[in-house]
């Protein structure tokens, strides 16, 4: 990674940009309030979901094209040919945010100053694919956005620069995701020029505290009331909106809990039991829930959810 560039000529990089997720929007909108250029924007292959199973674009993908950027969508790069493209843009860097692919040394070793990620963690804790969710889901007090180094590791690669931030005790999933959306976005410009003008020198990841944050499995929505009640709060948080935690009504309908607070009870009941229609025994307390999202329905209020789906005080959920 030689030929840095001079911050007396503020000479603009050729970037192709790799994102996904609405998560990408704020740093890619970032770059190019930039002086630099996004040659090319690489993002998922469109996916058929919802009742009509239309093939709907990825956030960043639609973006691209509304600014009249070339978008591309491999399904993988095990074809040469994608490769020998991406050779032939001759990019400057590449910034990978939430992308969803793994690129091949072939790849990572095409541009000058290398692969730069977007990764929200403090690294090494939360290597992999939900570092948000996994750091609610876990109650940690703080997380953030780390720029790395790509190589062929799991989010190993050598640290450009960190940036710390609060988790708040009533902030979920999404909220947390446009938080540190936006501070990448903030940071990235002046993070990257130090980089490529050798004001900053990558370094090595430490050995110790190295977690790794899975993708979050379907059997681990469902809420366990048996565990306690910052558990099944950090749960509902870390999961809502989506995919979200839930549990099971009288129609074995799956109920997902988007908010709730707990309920300082002390209490004899059994787990799941409910106390009143909106408090539910877990192990050392309860849980107050505030809003729902019933199977096949609209996000509401749990009051509006009780007027057609009664829930009897000493009913047990599962």
């Amino acid at each position: 990674m030689n030929n840095l560039i001079s911050p007396k000529t503020h000479s603009p990089l050729k970037i192709i940009f790799m994102g996904t997720p609405d998560f990408s929007i704020k740093p890619l909108k970032a770059l190019l309030r930039s002086i630099h250029k996004i040659i090319a924007i690489y993002s998922q292959p469109p996916r058929k979901s919802g009742r009509g199973m239309k093939e709907n674009k990825t956030p960043v993908h639609a973006f691209g094209e509304d600014e009249k950027i070339p978008v591309y969508t491999p399904q993988n790069f095990k074809d040469e040919n994608e490769i020998a493209f991406i050779k032939d843009l001759n990019p400057d860097i590449i910034i990978v945010s939430a992308y969803g692919l793994i690129l091949p040394k072939k790849i990572l070793d095409i541009p000058k100053f290398g692969c730069l990620n977007i990764h929200a963690s403090i690294l090494p804790r939360w290597r992999g694919a939900a570092p948000i969710e996994r750091s609610i889901m876990n109650g940690d007090e703080e997380t953030g956005i780390t720029f790395m180094l790509m190589d062929e590791g799991l989010d190993t690669g050598m640290i450009i620069k960190k940036f710390s931030i609060k988790i708040d005790q009533d902030m979920n999933a999404k909220a947390l995701h446009e938080k540190l959306s936006l501070l990448a976005s903030n940071n990235l410009i002046d993070t990257l020029c130090k980089y490529v003008n050798g004001e900053i020198q990558p370094v090595n990841q430490a050995e110790e505290g190295i977690t790794y944050a899975e993708k979050i499995q379907k059997v681990e929505c469902r809420i366990s009331w048996e565990k306690n009640a910052n558990e099944i709060l950090n749960l509902i948080r870390g999961l809502s909106p989506y995919p979200g935690a839930w549990f099971l009504n009288k129609k074995n309908k799956r109920v997902k809990v988007l908010a709730a607070r707990i309920s300082h009870i002390k209490n004899n009941f059994k787990p799941g039991e409910v106390i009143s229609e909106q408090v539910i025994a877990c192990g050392d307390s309860a849980i107050e829930i505030i809003s729902v999202k019933p199977e096949g329905k609209k996000v509401m209020y749990v009051e509006d959810y009780l007027r057609g789906n009664s829930i009897s005080v000493g009913e047990i959920l599962e």
